[in-house]
């Protein structure tokens, strides 16, 4: 059995999928062709044929006036990504730097959703100082964000430590205390969210019907978050 999304995960839209895989099945055919097999419109075929000429997986010649389309070997689809990964090493380095710059200006970024709530749980983990802090119920924050996806096993792999202050009925969630260290809030405290402190960035989730919440990037505010963290720590009790 086909699967028609096997290109999608590499950035293909549905569309150049089909005409790719329609090609290659083809070999060397003409747009008209390959539209067909495609099950698309000519003009759309040819708009994609262009995308795959300019990365390297498609050539193009004229015989006896038509213009026709072979498909290169498929390796060369791993050649390309290959290239752009040495692009990103080179240019890497002068983002970084405008990252940094920006990282020193205030910003606020709200989010929706599971993958919205998931992705402030990822952008801790390229945090520089190695240490996150949380403030709140994580196991309502696993339902917020979709559930486990091992986050706890990619954070102690890269050797980032956490303290959090979580509720008595969320558990210990960690088999290593050097590596996450647990203290409870009171059963009566009531925060209906989740807060997540990591270098100047602190990240609050709204435990609200739909998933949502916001990013601030600040160093004052992550200053002020992470005292309070503190005063918190201080008067909780051990796990």
């Amino acid at each position: 059995m086909k699967n028609n999304h096997l290109l999608q995960s590499l950035g293909f839209d549905a569309k150049a999928e089909e005409v790719y895989r329609a090609l290659l099945s083809l070999a060397d055919a003409p747009a008209a062709a390959i539209a067909k097999r495609a099950g698309v419109k000519r003009t759309s075929a040819y708009h994609v044929l262009e995308k795959l000429i300019d990365m390297g997986l498609v050539s193009s010649y004229t015989s006896r006036g038509t213009h026709r389309f072979y498909a290169e070997h498929p390796s060369r689809l791993k050649k390309f990504f290959e290239e752009r990964a040495i692009i990103a090493d080179r240019i890497l380095p002068e983002l970084q730097k405008d990252a940094q710059r920006s990282s020193r200006q205030t910003s606020i970024r709200f989010v929706e959703g599971v993958a919205g709530i998931r992705g402030i749980s990822e952008e801790s983990l390229e945090c520089k100082e190695q240490v996150i802090l949380t403030i709140g119920s994580s196991k309502k924050y696993l339902e917020y964000s979709g559930g486990r996806f091992g986050y706890g096993q990619r954070r102690r792999t890269q050797g980032i430590t956490m303290r959090s202050l979580r509720y008595r009925h969320d558990g210990s969630g960690s088999s290593s205390k050097r590596s996450h260290e647990v203290r409870l809030l009171p059963d009566d405290f009531i925060f209906p969210g989740f807060i997540i402190i990591f270098d100047t960035t602190v990240g609050v989730v709204l435990f609200e019907e739909r998933p949502r919440g916001f990013l601030v990037t600040s160093e004052a505010f992550s200053a002020i978050t992470k005292s309070i963290f503190d005063l918190l720590w201080n008067q909780a009790k051990p796990l």
